[in-house]
């Protein structure tokens, strides 16, 4: 599908993990320079929309998150497309809310139609729960989506195991509940972040996707993922940054993962 056929292009980042401008993720990986390449990126391709899944900042549930907030906003605010973003279980609702322009300590959902397709964004946080959570509250907002209409999901949270079993040892609280609110809808799809891995699965008769972190991702092989003395997976890994884009034709969502750097090619085929 080129850009000129697509309705709507919707690209998705996630867990982008911001710390105090200077400082390292892990030790490892610099999520200044990491988001500042992908908001490059993000404007080579022009997207219609952004949406940022989730754990923008890396600590603000444990430290003071202003000082992450404050450089994650100042790089996004070089996006040229709109941005939405929902809080993973590492934000909180006033850090993320203050720093993007969405003041107060309310859920930070979304919901808006875009060429025949309603995009909601559900808010997972719950504080001092790793697995997230929905509650009948952040659930309204999915119910009130009238019946008949394609329907695409963004979320921090996974509502359902992954098969990543240090995740998945984190479980999500109000899965049932999410299940019986889509039963009847046209769900194409729930974008998720949170586990660090390029991975689906099938459930409650949808596509639950996660995308790529931006940060590091954790190895979806189960010898890799044999757990250390700290309960930790074994280790991370940092691989070429990727942006997931959803593209909306008016009748259908074609999805692709999108290596933005460090790629070789493209080469011509051989005669």
């Amino acid at each position: 599908m080129s850009r000129q056929d697509c309705g709507m292009r919707i690209a998705q980042i996630t867990d982008t993990h911001m710390r105090a401008r200077g400082e390292l993720w892990k030790g490892r990986v610099d999520p200044a320079a990491t988001l500042a390449r992908l908001v490059a990126a993000l404007n080579r391709i022009g997207p219609d929309l952004v949406v940022h899944t989730g754990d923008v900042a890396d600590s603000a549930d444990r430290e003071d998150g202003a000082p992450q907030y404050a450089v994650a906003a100042d790089i996004l605010s070089g996006l040229k497309a709109p941005l939405r973003l929902l809080p993973g279980n590492h934000d909180t609702r006033a850090g993320l809310g203050a720093a993007f322009g969405r003041p107060g300590d309310g859920f930070l959902g979304f919901s808006e139609e875009a060429r025949g397709l309603r995009l909601v964004g559900l808010d997972t946080l719950e504080p001092g729960r790793t697995g997230g959570r929905l509650c009948a509250d952040r659930l309204k907002l999915l119910e009130a989506v009238p019946q008949g209409g394609p329907v695409l999901i963004f979320m921090h949270h996974p509502p359902c195991p992954m098969g990543l079993p240090f995740m998945d040892g984190f479980p999500f609280e109000g899965g049932a509940a999410l299940a019986r609110a889509i039963a009847g809808r046209e769900v194409l799809r729930i974008a998720c972040g949170h586990v660090h891995a390029d991975v689906e699965r099938h459930w409650a008769g949808t596509l639950v996707s996660a995308a790529p972190a931006a940060s590091a991702q954790l190895p979806v092989d189960l010898p890799a993922f044999a757990e250390s003395p700290r309960g930790l997976p074994a280790g991370f890994t940092v691989e070429p940054l990727r942006i997931r884009l959803h593209d909306w034709d008016g009748a259908t969502l074609t999805v692709k993962t999108v290596m933005v750097e460090a790629v070789e090619g493209p080469f011509p085929f051989p005669p």
